[in-house]
């Protein structure tokens, strides 16, 4: 059997046999969204779409997580496929007659989606099991937003025995229905830091008696935006952000302390490694010089997000025969944004992939997010074309 007919048909078999199913469940999630490690009622949600499948479901991994194991009735490797379950601290403002029943959360970001994706390859794959020469495990992931359950489940063995990993993101800016991906680094290593600005207070009025905190941090802003303007090569990608500010009570007193928080997106180790030393020497130099000083936390959050070489070129394989060619697409140049599916393929050999949208959909992260559904049963099937094709020899 040639890789083009184990596919044939496949979208069109999970679309009759599973769309219903897939849909009624990414409506289920995304009415209750949760955060974090706190995916208690997502993952019971899994577990009841998985109920009668020929699995063996492992609960409680990274608190909320799941695995489901898959195997064959043929020796062989084990490719896992990972899909993350935990939404985003926003408020909904899509619309749709499904949104988010929970004030200030929702899925911004299309995990409800990726967890649906996934519990349809299962359901087609679990019906190829006699097909199957080898193991697939179905990883349910907690806390992807921020929290790194991604790094959790490593800790705890889940990426132990995987020869392959996979994972798909629903990517607007994408056309609809194409997919999208490449060797090497595709997302950047995301960190993130806290800094605390330290003064003297006093009175508005009379600002020569204040170390002032305010003006101390619109400075050490302005600052650190040279860190990559003028202290990183022009040819490589740096971000650096403050996305925070905060500091006083009152309109006329000068606060003792203020407040701002960043990020850093890197895709270079040893650039990523040196930042914390000069943030923090940029910033006490601009606030010592004003009277003040700084006390910096600093987080290494997220690695880069590697795509193993052949299991991109697998993966873009796989896309061409299932979807046609023109809607494998090889990625020029990574995104700065971070994910955590990083931590897998730190352990092993794998690819990220982007699912398009539509180029119109608004962005992730934002209240307006939402897709077209019809993506959901073609995401499954490229789900368990990967599969088949890591299992095929």
């Amino acid at each position: 059997m040639t890789v083009v007919q184990k596919y044939d048909g496949l979208i069109r078999e999970i679309q009759d046999s599973f769309e219903e199913k897939i849909v009624a469940l990414r409506r289920d999630i995304h009415r209750e969204p949760e955060l974090g490690f706190g995916t208690e009622k997502t993952a019971e949600k899994v577990l009841a779409a998985l109920d009668g499948l020929p699995l063996d479901v492992q609960t409680g991994i990274a608190e909320n997580g799941l695995v489901a194991t898959l195997r064959g009735d043929n020796d062989g490797p084990t490719v896992a496929l990972r899909a993350d379950m935990d939404a985003l601290p926003i408020t909904e403002d899509t619309g749709l007659p499904f949104a988010s029943e929970l004030d200030g959360k929702m899925h911004a970001c299309g995990h409800d989606g990726h967890t649906s994706m996934l519990v349809g390859a299962a359901h087609t794959l679990s019906g190829m099991r006699d097909r199957l020469n080898g193991t697939v495990k179905f990883v349910f992931q907690p806390a992807e937003e921020r929290e790194g359950g991604g790094r959790v489940m490593v800790e705890e063995g889940v990426a132990e025995g995987m020869d392959s990993i996979f994972a798909l993101h629903l990517w607007p800016g994408l056309p609809f229905g194409t997919a999208a991906t490449k060797g090497g680094p595709i997302m950047a290593a995301a960190d993130a830091f806290e800094m605390e600005v330290q003064g003297a207070g006093g009175h508005g009025a009379m600002p020569h008696l204040t170390a002032d905190t305010i003006a101390i941090t619109a400075q050490v802003v302005t600052a650190l935006q040279t860190l990559v303007s003028r202290e990183v090569d022009p040819v490589e990608p740096a971000v650096l952000t403050i996305g925070q500010i905060s500091s006083g009570q009152a309109f006329n007193i000068i606060p003792e302390t203020a407040f701002l928080g960043g990020t850093v997106r890197t895709l270079n180790p040893d650039l990523r490694k040196k930042m914390p030393e000069r943030i923090e020497a940029l910033a006490r130099g601009v606030a010592q010089g004003m009277r003040g000083d700084i006390d910096l936390d600093y987080h290494f959050s997220y690695p880069v997000t590697n795509n193993d070489e052949g299991a991109a070129r697998r993966a873009l394989g796989v896309i061409g025969n299932l979807f046609g060619e023109e809607y494998a697409l090889q990625l020029p140049n990574p995104a700065m944004g971070g994910e955590d599916f990083s931590f897998f393929l730190e352990k092993v050999p794998g690819a990220f992939i982007w699912l398009g949208v539509g180029e119109d959909v608004s962005g992730l992260h934002t209240p307006q997010f939402a897709f077209d559904e019809e993506i959901l049963p073609r995401g499954s099937a490229l789900l368990t074309a990967l599969a088949l094709e890591s299992l095929s020899g």
